[in-house]
């Protein structure tokens, strides 16, 4: 026999969702827990609201949305006990640029719980602490820290007891050299990490162009904003070229400085000089876009880089333009720095700069550095430059 819905009896439909209604309700009260309990009352109540609307011509409605809400309170639940331990490990980071001395920085990695903290007794001792912090709980001093260059030429690297407590040798790296790392530990597994010094790509600067433009610096750095403490209103447009080796996917970093000399008076008589710079600037052309970097940090604006790779114009003469503006006091000038990086060292400096614009947000994903270290963690990447200084 067939019966239509809305025939039937609305003391029978109440009838059927009391006996839902309390069946779920003994499952939570079960939890003893005071909401829950308010929970159980309150479907109490939403039983005689459900026949209340089936007399009034509600009854579809009426029957479907307790029928929502029993799936949403008597969905599955498991408890998953997570076991696995993390081991502490070796961290190791190392950047190779030729004609500087070779080190590297040896540290213990630490997981989430059990990281070293410190409370600083005040403003005046935080530099002094945060160095006897790293000095006697984060750096490794009794590590065996080897190199290896190009398959015959091996370095032993020793722990320097002073600031800033790196492994150094006598090897000055050379362009194309091929270097091999390895370090030991007492208590920690053996990490090994190979890198290759790469030659820089050239860049040349087509034209330069000096315009009047208001910082309106009101006293408060505002980051991705044009207002610039210690800029003076004056910037550059630096029009350049980049000259990529068809051969091989190149990566890069460009940093372009902006650099003057300043004298301060401090007592009568007595005076202290300073340098005064800022790395930042700005473009709108395609290879400074990086669409992860949704937030502004450390005055470079949100959704531009200035770490990029070649696939734009692999192979080609890449012309583009920048804009810088100019520090204040004596003698200013411009550096403009074209970094040839290691693919390590590029896929890291990526991976740091979505990092640090995540860590104060509890509902971004975490995001992990990359690492190029076996057995450990950090990075061993090789940089080469090629400079250019650009007067006012």
């Amino acid at each position: 026999m067939k019966i239509s819905s809305h025939k039937l009896n609305f003391s029978y439909i109440q009838e059927v969702i009391r006996i839902l209604l309390f069946a779920l309700s003994k499952a939570i009260v079960k939890g003893q827990n005071a909401e829950e309990r308010t929970l159980v009352l309150y479907m109490q109540d939403f039983s005689s609201w459900l026949a209340h609307s089936y007399r009034r011509g509600m009854g579809e409605a009426a029957i479907c949305f307790p029928i929502l809400i029993i799936a949403l309170f008597t969905s599955c639940e498991k408890e998953i006990e997570f076991n696995t331990q993390y081991e502490n490990g070796i961290a190791v980071y190392a950047v190779a640029i030729p004609n500087d001395p070779f080190s590297l920085k040896i540290s213990r990695s630490f997981t989430v719980n059990d990281n070293p903290k410190m409370i600083f007794s005040n403003y005046s001792a935080y530099y002094k602490e945060i160095d006897s912090l790293y000095r006697s709980q984060i750096v490794i001093k009794d590590a065996t820290a080897e190199i290896l260059v190009n398959n015959k030429d091996r370095y032993t690297l020793h722990y320097n007891t002073e600031s800033p407590y790196d492994y150094s040798c006598d090897y000055i790296p050379k362009e194309g050299d091929n270097i091999a790392i390895s370090v030991k530990a007492p208590d920690y597994k053996d990490v090994y990490a190979t890198a290759k010094v790469e030659t820089p790509q050239k860049i040349d600067i087509v034209k330069t162009e000096i315009l009047n433009k208001e910082n309106e610096y009101d006293g408060s750095l505002t980051y991705g904003d044009p207002r610039e403490e210690f800029g003076v209103d004056t910037v550059m447009l630096i029009t350049m070229k980049i000259k990529d080796d068809p051969s091989m996917h190149n990566f890069y970093r460009l940093r372009i400085r902006g650099v003057a000399e300043g004298e301060e008076e401090m007592l009568p008589g007595y005076s202290h000089e300073y340098y005064n710079i800022s790395d930042l600037f700005t473009s709108d052309d395609i290879i400074f876009m990086d669409s992860q970097l949704t937030k502004s940090y450390a005055g470079m604006k949100a959704g531009m880089t200035n770490v990029f790779d070649d696939h734009l114009f692999n192979g080609q003469e890449y012309t583009f333009t920048v804009e810088t503006r100019k520090r204040f006091g004596k003698n200013p000038r411009v550096i403009v720095d074209l970094q040839s990086i290691s693919q390590d060292l590029y896929y890291f400096l990526k991976s740091y700069m979505l990092f640090r614009i995540s860590t104060d947000d509890v509902y971004t994903t975490p995001v992990g550095l990359y690492s190029n270290i076996e057995n450990g963690w950090g990075i061993f990447g090789t940089l080469s430059s090629d400079q250019h200084v650009i007067y006012y």
